[in-house]
């Protein structure tokens, strides 16, 4: 399909018809502010709605190696009607205390032993409860490092369970009292006496000479949610450098009580986030790789891993010879009630848009971007009233710069890419918005450009 732009004056006049008798104003649909301040009379406005959008889905899971990342997402959404789940296990490794480490004393007793790890906040219902399992890991060669990746889980062992603990956002999220000091929000899991007895029992000269001997003896910790669960509604998040991601083990010895040993999170602790999603029986699953060559009616765009958006608009590269005042690419939200818990799931705070090269799947920054910043080039969120006056997210880019070189053959128009700007590993934002051919909801290019 091609856009015939012979007539763009009169296409610009039934645009403005259209919108005068619908009542909706630029301010809700198309941005305020668009059309240029000053002498504008031989201005013409024209909107573009033939846009081709459709929903892509390359990863059905990632893995994130530790490196530099030190944010980490562990739990499990099974409760969202339009994206399907969403699963995030932690894996990772804790340090000696120091070399040649020995419990202090003799006939050392085990109070407890629990892994922790500072909290750094939620996302989604955070009144719902998660169940973790912790399990010792059997997978060689963790470590980190940039150089490695993973398409699945770590290997641990299913049949060595250390523990379990079930937890809200609302039960973590403030400071708590070991041995009457106060340490800041973290989860905590207790793991089992029989592990804690067996840490008793190494040696300086043994499991504790070094770090590579002990990460022989312990090679790491499998944090799993429960991923069966049908009222899981939230996704936690924590900091793996925190002085509270730690295990320690509480003891007594035979002269002294409530001494305790810390195995910290170390500088080179492995530590790795792995994440799938699964769409069976979600509504976005009926509109993932349709390969439809009109487009999707509706758009599902999360972060990676997870649902992008593929764009064309053809024939664009015909837009008559004129001087481009502004050219702005508007996705609106669509929203049915609370079906969809958007209450729950929260919209991304941007969105990202990438041109493609024109050679495979490369892409690269639009012009616009490169030459003018990510403020002027846009992608963030704006709350507006649609047409039913109700509150919507809406997302705007502005492409000038790359129309009018696409006008004078120096851009080619190859298509874009539309996605989530993840702000997190597994992150759950998620936004329905209107795709190609969906009356007042679809994706536009509204264009203000002045004939030479």
């Amino acid at each position: 399909m091609k856009i015939n732009f012979r007539n763009l004056s009169f296409v610009a006049a039934s645009f403005a018809l259209l919108y005068g008798v619908s009542g909706c104003n630029e301010s809700t649909i198309l941005g305020k502010g668009l059309i240029p301040p000053g002498d504008f009379v031989n201005g013409q406005d024209t909107t573009i709605n033939g846009i081709v959008a459709n929903n892509i889905y390359k990863y059905d899971s990632l893995f994130f190696n530790g490196y530099n990342f030190y944010e980490k997402a562990l739990g499990s959404i099974t409760t969202d009607p339009v994206f399907g789940k969403t699963h995030a296990f932690v894996f990772m490794q804790v340090g000696l205390p120091s070399s040649a480490f020995t419990f202090s004393g003799t006939g050392q007793t085990l109070d407890s032993v629990v892994l922790s790890l500072a909290y750094l906040g939620y996302k989604g219902d955070s009144t719902t409860a998660q169940t973790f399992r912790v399990y010792r890991m059997s997978e060689q060669g963790f470590r980190r490092d940039s150089n490695y990746a993973y398409n699945k889980p770590l290997q641990y062992n299913p049949g060595e369970l250390l523990g379990t603990a079930t937890v809200t956002p609302l039960a973590i999220r403030d400071s708590v009292s070991v041995y009457g000091t106060k340490e800041t929000a973290q989860l905590r899991i207790k793991l089992s006496n029989a592990f804690g007895n067996d840490l008793l029992q190494q040696k300086s000269d043994g499991a504790f000479t070094n770090d590579s001997t002990f990460r022989a003896y312990l090679k790491g910790f499998a944090l799993v949610p429960d991923t069966t669960s049908g009222a899981n509604r939230n996704m936690l998040y924590f900091d793996m450098s925190g002085a509270n991601t730690k295990l320690t083990v509480f003891y007594k010895n035979s002269t002294d009580d409530s001494l305790r040993a810390t195995f910290g999170f170390g500088a080179n602790s492995g530590h790795a986030n792995f994440i799938a999603r699964n769409y069976n029986g979600s509504e976005a699953s009926r509109f993932i790789n349709t390969g439809n060559a009109a487009g999707d009616s509706v758009l599902f765009l999360q972060g990676t891993p997870g649902l992008y958006t593929n764009l064309l608009i053809p024939g664009l590269e015909n837009f008559p010879n004129a001087v481009i005042n502004k050219a702005e690419l508007v996705i609106t939200q669509i929203t049915v009630g609370s079906g969809d818990m958007n209450n729950v799931f929260p919209d991304p705070d941007r969105l990202m848009l990438s041109q493609y090269s024109g050679v495979g799947d490369t892409l690269k920054k639009v012009i616009d971007q490169t030459v003018r910043g990510d403020d002027y080039f846009g992608g963030k969120k704006v709350v507006i009233t649609n047409f039913g006056g109700v509150q919507v997210s809406q997302y705007s880019f502005n492409v000038g710069t790359f129309l009018q070189m696409l006008i004078k053959k120096q851009e080619t128009n190859s298509g874009f890419r539309l996605q989530a700007l993840r702000t997190s590993f597994a992150d759950i934002v998620r936004l329905k918005a209107g795709g190609s051919n969906l009356s007042q909801y679809n994706i536009k290019l509204r264009i203000i450009y002045t004939k030479p």
